[in-house]
Formats: structure tokens, sequence, C-alpha cells
């Protein structure tokens, strides 16, 4: 059954109301009233049942997911704030303080599995649709770039994935009870061991001879799965199967890698960064507004495979028109954008010498526009030390685009809060001043 806001309208006795000793002036409080939360009721009630017990509250699901990338929260821990926060409580629309979270924290991936990519890109869309008309004003001039969303992953060795393929061949023969002449558990780990520092010379040989033998074992492990399993239990696991032995088989230049088991869409990209050479996850690309003031992003999205920087421009154009936004007039880049000047009518603009026949204005305008470009960085930075961009812990190629929209609707969210919270300092300023100068006017 569709989730319903609660209406709890008649006090209790025993239980104090939570707008009886809360600031009313605090920036949650003023952010809930500001916020819409019919839109997703509306929004979401088609993912939902009329038959059956009554679900969580759309409302106070969407609420937390945004207060966990608001206040960069995991799913365990947001339950344990919540408790005890009551500004929490009341931004998720509760009317008197709980002492207990009303759901598990494994609702948050049901809730996120149900709505899928769509679902949270309408939570992205009201987070730049709050901002009013003050977004088209911004947005004739934007800025673009990418950034690298690491997945949850170790660094990446053969030596690694071997000994993983032969724990996970351990865990498919357990669970369907296929009996096994041999798990090499005590070995494998011994073995894994000696593959550490394989790059000094007096540990070279043991270090090759050592990853040879893992892989040796792997394809062991994997041919006598083949053989013991019957036509069910290969059809079962066929994708499994064939991601391992990719995986155990795989040489140095192979074009297209795999770098985790659990998450195989994982690419090695490298962003030219002198203290990280090389990050493994996806790219993701954003658009947000060029002009002086807040900067809001109007266009994220996470790509699976590697692409060039410049061919992310067009999917997010597309995304800025699919949310009903107008497309830009001009849109800075860096180099790594170059290749087209023009993208749906959107002028591509990226530094390089000026022409000889632009006049000293022209050249200052340039010069300013590639000077502008450069705050978008900081934005990046911000999204993932303090939105939960830097790790993806979310599973399924579904999850890196849905951790980049929360994030970016976090970013939105955080500056809706600083609007809010200047234009009610603003009206305090005007009324106390108001009430100063009022016996002198009479």
């Amino acid at each position: 059954m569709q989730g319903k806001l609660p209406e709890k309208k008649q006090r209790d006795l025993f239980r104090p109301m939570l707008v009886d000793f809360i600031d009313m002036s605090h920036e949650l409080v003023l952010l809930s009233k500001t916020i819409d939360w019919k839109y997703f009721e509306e929004g979401f009630s088609s993912y939902y049942s009329d038959k059956g017990a009554p679900s969580v509250p759309i409302r106070l699901m969407v609420a937390c997911l945004m207060l966990k990338h608001l206040y960069n929260l995991s799913d365990e821990r947001l339950p344990e704030v919540w408790v005890r926060d009551a500004y929490f409580q009341y931004f998720c629309g509760g009317v008197f303080f709980e002492h207990k979270f009303p759901f598990a924290p494994s609702d948050f991936v049901h809730f996120r599995n149900r709505v899928g990519e769509k679902g949270i890109e309408k939570i992205f869309a009201y987070s730049v649709k709050i901002h009013g008309k003050e977004v088209q004003a911004k947005s004739k001039f934007v800025l673009s770039d990418t950034t690298v969303q690491g997945n949850f992953t170790t660094f990446p060795t053969d030596a690694k994935l071997c000994k993983k393929v032969i724990e996970k061949c351990n865990k498919i023969a357990a669970k369907e009870e296929i009996d096994q002449r041999r798990t090499y558990t005590r070995e494998s780990k011994q073995l894994l061991r000696d593959t550490y520092n394989g790059k000094h010379p007096r540990r070279a040989k043991k270090a090759k001879k050592a990853k040879k033998r893992l892989k040796t074992i792997a394809n062991a492990q994997l041919r006598e799965l083949d053989r013991k399993m019957d036509a069910c239990q290969k059809s079962l696991y066929a994708e499994d199967v064939e991601l391992f032995k990719k995986a155990v088989n795989q040489q140095k230049n192979d074009s297209d890698k795999v770098y985790s088991l659990h998450k195989p869409f994982t690419k090695c990209i490298s962003k030219g960064k002198p203290h990280k050479q090389y990050e493994f996850g996806n790219k993701t690309g954003l658009i947000c507004t060029g002009k002086k003031g807040m900067k809001i992003i109007t266009a994220i999205k996470a790509f699976i495979d590697n692409v060039y920087d410049g061919h992310t421009i067009e999917p997010l154009l597309n995304q800025m028109q699919n949310n009903n936004l107008v497309l830009p007039q001009e849109l800075a880049y860096d180099r790594g954008g170059k290749g087209k000047t023009e993208i749906n009518g959107v002028k591509i603009i990226t530094p390089g010498k000026p022409k000889a026949s632009d006049t000293k204005y022209q050249k200052l305008q340039k010069r300013r526009k590639f000077r502008a470009r450069a705050g978008i960085e900081p934005i990046i930075g911000h999204l993932k030390s303090d939105f939960r961009m830097e790790q993806n812990y979310l599973m399924g190629e579904s999850g890196i685009q849905i951790n980049a929209l929360m994030a970016a609707t976090a970013w939105n969210l955080k500056k809706m809060i600083q609007k809010i919270k200047k234009d009610f300092l603003c009206f305090i300023y005007r009324l106390v001043f108001q009430q100063i100068f009022k016996p002198w006017a009479a």
C-alpha cells in the first residue's frame, strides 16, 4: 500500500510536540517548509500498490535520503543520528519526539531499487526547480567538467583477483553442496602473502611463482565446478563463472579488464593527478550555472564506459532538456572537451590561443570566461568530501548514477538553505529597523 503523510493533529498529554521545544528558525525547519512534499507523494505513487500493508511514508523516506547525503551519513549511521536529533525528525514530517527509528536501514535499499534511476532523478530535478527562475537567469553561461566517482574496491592486482575467485568458488560449492576435492584455503592465503612487495629483487622470483600458482588453483577450482554442477546450476551461475574466467585469464594489455568481482563495471581512469595516477571507479560529468553568486548543479550523469570528456556534454544537455530547463547559450569546458564547437545549439568554448582578429575586449572576455570555468573545481571537491561522492557504496550499475544524483541534490539543497537563511536574516533586520525608526517617523 502507498505510504501516506502522517496526520497527527491531536496533542498527546504525555508527549511533547516537536514545535514546542525546537527553534523554528533552524535551517532544517525553514527548508522543510520550503519543500512541497506533495510533489513526491504524487510522483512516487505509481511505484506503490493500493493492496497490502501500508509502506513507509514517502515523505519520511525521501527526507531521510536527503539528510543522508546532506550530512554525509551512511544507511546504518542515519538512524542513530535521527533518534537523537529533533530537527531531523521534524524535517521528516514528525510531530512528536520519537525514541525509535520507524523502519530498518535495509528499507533504504528497497526504496532505491523500487524507484530506480528515474525516481531519484525526480528528486534531483526538484532540487533544481526549488530555486525558481533564478536558475534560468543564471544558466545562459554554464560550466562543465568530469571527475571520477570511486567505487568501494581495494587496489586490484591479479593475485588478489585470483584469491577472490578461489573464495567465490568455495562459497558456490558450499551453497550447492558440491563435494570439492580440495579448497586451497590455507595455501591461497600464504600465496597471496608471498606476492607482497613483488618488485623487490629478493622477492621477485618468489612472487612470480606465487602468482602463477594462484592462477593455476583458480582455474582448477573453476574446472571442478564445471564438471560437478548440473545443467540447472550451470545456467544459474553462468554469468558469475564467465566473469571469474575473464578475471583469472586476462592479460596485462587487455582493453576491457576486470578490476572488481562485486562491481565489474569499475574502470581504471587516469586524470593526470600527480598524487593519484590511477583511479578505479566511473567517470561522472556535471553542469552548473556559471554566473557569480550561488552555483546550482543543473545536470549530472555517471557513465559506465570510460568515455572521452567531450562526449559527456551531449547527455548532460539532454538531461537538462528532460528536466524542462532551457539550454544555455555558452558552455565553458577545459582542454579535455576539445573536438566540437557546438552541440544542440550550445556554443562550446575551450581554452586556446586567441584569434588574430580578436579585439582587446574580446580577448579579455574570453580570458574571464576561462577563469570562471575554474569555479566548478571546488564544487566537485565538496561533492566528494561533503556529500558522499568520493566513494560509491551502492551496488549495481544504477548505484553510481543514484549516488551522483543524490550528491548533486544535497549540494542544491545546501545552497537553498544558505539562500533561506540570508532571506530570513534580511527579514529580521528589516523588522528591527522598522521598530527602531518608527517613533522617529511619527
